[in-house]
């Protein structure tokens, strides 16, 4: 998929030993002890560690792990994987139409084994925008990550918003701000 949206070195699930230096370095943000401290003890992201922190997601064998649901991206590559779920970017479609559909569809509902919250899931990914009500945008699918990232697309406006961080912290404050503001301005457009 990379490849074709001209993204190859910008969009990994394990990324090489030789792209390693590229990266750049996370750092915990003040207070990001509390990262997972509301989660339950059984939840299954604490199997990953006790001490989740900047210092072990910078290892190298860690980011050269091929770790479901996580990757090293820019917001950009990320962005135009989402812009060519929708639709055609430089002439590659990643999905058809149908697919798309049935992607971003409501499957199941209940609560997010992980973080402990009631999420709505298509066929990988959250439905309902960030941090409002999914019953009511229900056009918007996306994953946000461990630190504050997140990415989505909204079906009803062909928009699409990804925002990468290296200070992670244990909410999506930096996210929800950035999003709103995006929405916004695609709405006033």
């Amino acid at each position: 998929m990379a490849e074709p949206l001209g993204v190859t070195n910008e969009l990994f699930f394990a990324l090489p030993a030789a792209e390693q230096r590229r990266v750049a370095r996370l750092e915990d943000a003040p207070d990001s002890e509390e990262m997972f401290g509301e989660l339950p003890e059984d939840s299954p992201i604490l199997k990953l560690g006790p001490d989740l922190s900047a210092a072990d997601a910078n290892r190298s064998e860690v980011l050269g792990a091929n770790i479901l649901a996580g990757g090293t991206v820019t917001a950009r590559a990320v962005a135009r994987m989402y812009a060519a779920l929708l639709g055609r970017v430089d002439g590659v479609r990643l999905i058809s139409p149908e697919r798309l559909r049935e992607v971003s569809a409501v499957a199941m509902s209940g609560t997010d084994q992980v973080f402990g919250f009631p999420a709505s899931w298509g066929l990988g990914y959250v439905i309902g925008q960030f941090m409002s009500n999914a019953h009511e945008t229900q056009h918007v699918f996306g994953v946000g990550g461990v630190g504050g990232s997140h990415a989505y697309a909204d079906t009803k406006t062909g928009t699409t918003f990804a925002l990468t961080k290296n200070r992670l912290a244990p909410n999506f404050d930096t996210a929800e701000h950035v999003a709103e503001i995006v929405t916004k301005g695609v709405a006033d457009s």
